[in-house]
């Protein structure tokens, strides 16, 4: 399941505005022949060991070249526990220096990133066929990448058509109503060991969406006795808002041995459980085992089960060789995921590839229109932008900013569904019409 491991700057950090894409768009600088990019890693194509390095730091350093090079456009990174993608509005010009970059990502183009992207927005290139969270990961991404100014229109439009593209599907498979996700995979695994849910003892390490989504799937399970620790420190409205206990400093490795279960959904890089805080070496807090409140006797009798749902990994796999721990991570729980139903399974592939035939064919006489309402509305944006930070302190002028890209996003994405709803039912000149008569904007020749 491609749960929210995605990567975004660290608090305080600000997206850098004069980044060369951005100041393309701003100049007026139009690349002729713009063709849509997709460079891919998911869990289908390349080991995890490959996602890990990509999730970590070789990806965001790629993406970073991609939209510093000369006829790049915009770019959207999703970045989750079973991908890496980059997408990309570029020149036809640029694709050679794009292809030479992308290392071992394979590059799709035109209607086949398209149908990729939707694909992937609807759960079909998921571990877990129809799983939903992938959705509002792809949201996240076109959001996040609206706010950081590296959303073209285009870009924007595909992404808002991937995800109408799920709701369609959805609605008339009924692929991903079942809630299927890799959390839930991974507990049905662990019932082969777990025979009674309501006394088992969970930790939970992690305190993001998918954390929300974990701690919602245990007490679906029936699991009462959960105990949430967060690695940053950052625990106190998780656990407030949950109900939830909380470990800290000792009491981390102190709970760690009292439960059954270690579930590990934390978006750190880094690696959080290993066997010196199952050992009672306590390295939370830097003090050896016999400083630490756990039993030595206790620590290599009970039996733990460790679930690690993170990429890059959160759990070191040195843990699995200590008495009475057993590990199951991403490239175990792949090698389970279960048979869909073909019949379900074929009819959204089928209704995927007609929708990204359908945005393909309709790039060609809509796309410039809306391309040309987005951009208008961009330079509003930029202007607007550009008034608040003369006028405030940057702390909240980067808050601003990052609402109005944000509404902007959200005010733009109805026309854009609305423009290929009207194209589809033969009603393409009504909708270029309105355009004209409201916003001035000339029919595409």
């Amino acid at each position: 399941m491609d749960y929210g491991h995605a990567h975004h700057p660290m608090p305080g950090h600000r997206p850098a505005p004069a980044n060369r894409a951005i100041n393309r768009r701003a100049a007026g600088q139009v690349y002729a022949g713009a063709v849509l990019l997709c460079l891919t890693a998911s869990h289908r194509t390349h080991d995890f060991a490959v996602l890990e390095r990509l999730s970590a730091s070789s990806g965001t350093v790629l993406a970073e070249k991609l939209l510093a090079c000369d006829g790049v456009a915009g770019e959207i990174v999703l970045s989750t526990c079973n991908r890496f993608e980059i997408y990309l509005d570029a020149a036809e010009a640029a694709v050679p220096l794009v292809e030479r970059l992308r290392g071992d990502l394979r590059l799709l183009r035109g209607e086949q990133a398209a149908r990729h992207l939707f694909g992937v927005t609807t759960g079909l290139e998921s571990v877990v066929i129809g799983e939903p969270e992938i959705a509002g990961q792809v949201r996240r991404a076109l959001n996040h990448a609206e706010s950081s100014g590296t959303a073209s229109p285009m870009l924007q439009r595909v992404f808002a058509d991937a995800l109408q593209t799920r709701r369609s599907v959805r609605s008339r498979t009924g692929l991903g109503s079942a809630r299927p996700s890799l959390i839930r995979l991974a507990l049905d695994l662990a019932s082969h060991r777990i025979t009674d849910w309501t006394v088992v003892r969970v930790l939970l390490v992690g305190t993001g969406r998918y954390a929300t989504s974990c701690l919602e799937a245990l007490r679906d399970r029936g699991v009462a006795d959960i105990t949430v620790w967060s690695p940053s420190g950052r625990g106190d409205e998780f656990a407030r808002r949950h109900r939830l206990s909380q470990a800290r400093g000792h009491a981390v490795a102190a709970t760690a041995a009292r439960v059954n279960l270690i579930v590990c959904c934390t978006t750190s890089p880094d690696i959080v459980v290993g066997p010196a805080l199952l050992d009672g070496s306590c390295p939370v807090t830097s003090h050896v085992a016999d400083q630490c409140p756990v039993g030595q006797a206790e620590q290599h009798t009970r039996r733990r089960l460790i679930i690690d749902l993170g990429l890059p990994r959160n759990v070191d796999p040195l843990v699995a060789e200590l008495p009475g721990v057993e590990l199951l991570d991403l490239e175990a729980i792949k090698l389970h995921a279960p048979l869909q139903h073909l019949a379900v399974t074929d009819d959204a592939q089928a209704l995927v590839r007609e929708a990204a035939a359908a945005h393909a064919e309709d790039a060609g006489p809509i796309g410039p229109a809306v391309a040309a309402l987005r951009a208008q509305v961009g330079d509003a944006l930029e202007a607007e932008i550009a008034r608040v930070r003369r006028r405030y302190d940057p702390e909240t002028a980067e808050r601003t900013e990052a609402a109005l890209r944000h509404f902007a996003g959200v005010l733009l994405h109805r026309p854009s569904v609305r423009a290929r709803e009207l194209a589809s039912s033969g009603r393409r000149d009504e909708f270029l019409d309105g355009l004209h008569a409201v916003f001035g904007i000339e029919r595409p020749a």
